[in-house]
């Protein structure tokens, strides 16, 4: 056995537990070290915060129980981890809805009409927080967020006010014939509570009237007998107007034969008023062929307007006055003579 092995060196054993102190000594302090470099790392990530765009954010101090008034925009933030928290509010148009979805539940409001019929209504609702009162909010709802403010004053507060106004009109009523103005009700209603809690009502309406099927079967009657009697109203407005144009038009045609006959008649009577003795004449010598009529036999001279050297003969002076022609009987032979 090699007893020179086992043998170590009285010198050396200081030496060596000196540098494992050092070493130890070392690794202690890089582990603090880096121990407080993860604690300040994660301190300054804590100490930032991200305000999301179309929010503002609320700066609450718990070491002196104050908030910050002015929101935060925005954007990146800088609070204390340790004594500061934010609470951020949407400042853009929000909307919540209360409908029937089927087979996911039923959340439309039921309202019974003045009659005692049951509606569901399906309704629909937009707001948003007024920004420069986000720090008032913040005070009056215990720095909630704006969940709890949804669900107590725009579900709740909203799904006690509709029954109560709906209450006053009839299921027809509702479901057609007055429903902008149940609307209207219900809006002014909400507006003025909204108002009071910080938030500002921008638009509420009934989407969708739910009736039971006795009701929406009896609906659905009266609305075809509605479209029929519209159909026989356009049916009858439009025999109607038939009629009247087929009048207009026999009325135009009358006139239009009454006007042709009155001008012929002015034309006959301004004719009738130009037609004098010596136009007649005038007109007469135009239509003369210049040869004078051969009479056979007796009888009374013709009263022939003839020219002379002097001018026009009037139609009552005999033409015997400018030109005399002579009329020679022939004799018509007796049965005496026809035996000689």
């Amino acid at each position: 056995m090699n007893q020179t092995s086992d043998i170590r060196s009285p010198a050396l054993l200081p030496k060596t537990k000196t540098l494992r102190g050092k070493v130890a000594a070392q690794v202690s302090v890089l582990s603090v070290v880096a121990i407080i470099g993860v604690f300040l790392l994660a301190l300054l990530v804590a100490s930032w915060r991200t305000i999301q765009p179309g929010n503002v954010g609320i700066v609450f101090d718990k070491s002196v129980h104050r908030i910050n008034e002015t929101p935060l925009e925005p954007g990146w933030a800088f609070v204390n981890p340790f004594t500061q928290n934010i609470q951020e509010y949407p400042v853009t148009i929000q909307t919540y809805s209360m409908l029937y979805q089927g087979v996911e539940g039923d959340d439309s409001i039921k309202v019974q009409s003045r009659e005692g019929q049951q509606v569901n209504l399906d309704v629909v609702i937009q707001y948003r927080i007024r920004r420069d009162e986000v720090a008032a909010l913040y005070l009056d709802w215990g720095g909630a967020g704006i969940s709890v403010v949804e669900d107590r004053l725009v579900r709740q507060y909203t799904r006690s006010q509709v029954p109560a106004i709906a209450a006053r009109y009839n299921w027809e009523e509702i479901t057609s014939g007055k429903r902008d103005e149940l609307s209207e009700q219900i809006w002014q209603a909400l507006t003025e509570e909204f108002s009071r809690r910080h938030l500002e009502l921008i638009s509420f309406g009934i989407r969708e009237v739910h009736l039971p099927a006795s009701l929406q079967k009896a609906l659905n009657n009266k609305i075809q007998a509605q479209q029929e009697a519209e159909q026989q109203k356009y049916q009858l407005d439009q025999e109607k107007v038939k009629a009247e144009q087929a009048r207009v038009k026999a009325e135009g045609e009358a006139n239009a034969m009454r006007i042709r006959a009155e001008a012929e008649a002015d034309s006959n009577n301004l004719l009738a008023r130009s037609l004098t003795s010596d136009l007649i004449r005038y007109e007469q010598l135009k239509r003369w062929d210049g040869r004078l009529p051969t009479f056979f036999g007796g009888g009374a001279m013709p009263l022939m307007p003839l020219i002379d050297p002097s001018g026009m003969v009037g139609a009552n002076e005999p033409a015997s006055s400018t030109l005399t022609a002579t009329a020679t009987p022939t004799a018509t032979p007796t049965d005496e003579d026809s035996q000689q």
